[in-house]
């Protein structure tokens, strides 16, 4: 990866660069601690084009805006007395906010897909977070891949995925979870789950003390935050899921301890049956696995539980 020269290791300044970059209207991939994002200044239409090109996104398709406190929250969002309660609990981490939007400056509305409504996070990422603080203004930042294309939690990915297109790649090695930001809606009566990601809707309840509803795997064709598109975060290979037996031909993604299932070629998401760490490996094996042009990528069944919801969701979305 060091032939490319737009990789640099995190640093001060790699930092600086970057802000440097952002204020050029330039892209930037930053490790965030569910996936790679790729950032870019939301108020500048130039920046906002060149990222929905590169990603090939959709644009109804609205970007997370990602701010480092609570005070930046409330500059392009209106945020309520339970808005602010779940950002206490919640922030820095996982959980992205869809808020009713605050005009301003600092969010153009080509960023939000011209929505009423904005998605905000304020990821545990120390990378991202210095360089708002010198930035001075959120960051746009959805996943560094190309739309509909597996998610890169690694920088290795990114330049899979583009290459020298991207302005300047920070390595700050692998993401933490490997898996999105659950995106919770607050704007209607009742917090609804828009997608699923590391914090599942049972901590929320617990934490929060109130019924959260779960939007159902479906095509929004006018979404409010990322993540909805029906077909999403898939592989090249045509995908299966609850396969117990993989046939020739097929790369097999396993999981749990079963040894008496041998199939070459595989890789094992856990050994152990851990959902976490099945979670961390989704994306990076995945890739692998689609690398090898197989006939089919099967994957073995993942329990319903907890993160392994998500790594459903995510599986369900990538075989459509």
């Amino acid at each position: 990866m060091n032939m490319h020269k737009n990789v640099f290791k995190e640093s001060n300044t790699s930092v600086k660069k970057a802000v440097k970059y952002l204020e050029r209207s330039k892209l930037v991939a930053l490790k965030t601690e569910t996936v790679y994002g790729l950032a870019c200044d939301p108020s500048n239409i130039e920046a906002i084009n060149k990222l929905y090109e590169l990603k090939k996104r959709p644009a109804f398709n609205p970007l997370i805006i990602h701010v480092n406190s609570l005070d930046l929250a409330k500059k392009i969002s209106f945020v309520n007395r339970k808005a602010e309660e779940i950002m206490k609990k919640f922030w820095p981490g996982p959980l992205t906010l869809v808020l009713p939007r605050k005009k301003n400056s600092f969010v153009h509305d080509f960023a939000v897909s011209g929505l009423e409504t904005i998605a905000i996070r304020f990821p545990n990422s120390e990378i991202i977070n210095k360089i708002i603080s010198a930035f001075k203004r959120p960051i746009a930042a959805p996943s560094a891949n190309t739309s509909g294309y597996i998610s890169s939690t690694d920088a290795h990915h990114v330049i899979e995925c583009f290459g020298n297109k991207v302005d300047l790649v920070i390595n700050s090695g692998r993401s933490n979870y490997g898996i999105e930001s659950t995106i919770l809606d607050l704007t209607g009566p009742t917090p609804i789950i828009q997608r699923l990601g590391v914090i599942d809707s049972s901590l929320l309840k617990e934490r929060l003390g109130v019924e959260i509803l779960e939007s159902h795997l479906k095509d929004n064709k006018r979404p409010n935050s990322p993540g909805q598109c029906l077909k999403h975060y898939s592989p090249k290979t045509p995908l299966k899921v609850n396969v117990n037996s993989p046939k020739i031909g097929d790369a097999f993604l396993n999981f749990g301890n079963d040894n008496s299932i041998t199939h070459d070629p595989s890789l094992n998401l856990s050994k152990s049956s851990n959902l976490n760490e099945a979670a961390y490996n989704l994306f990076d094996f995945l890739r692998k696995l689609d690398k090898l042009k197989k006939k089919r990528i099967v994957v073995a069944p993942i329990p319903y539980i907890g993160i392994g919801k998500t790594i459903n969701e995510r599986l369900e979305r990538a075989s459509i």
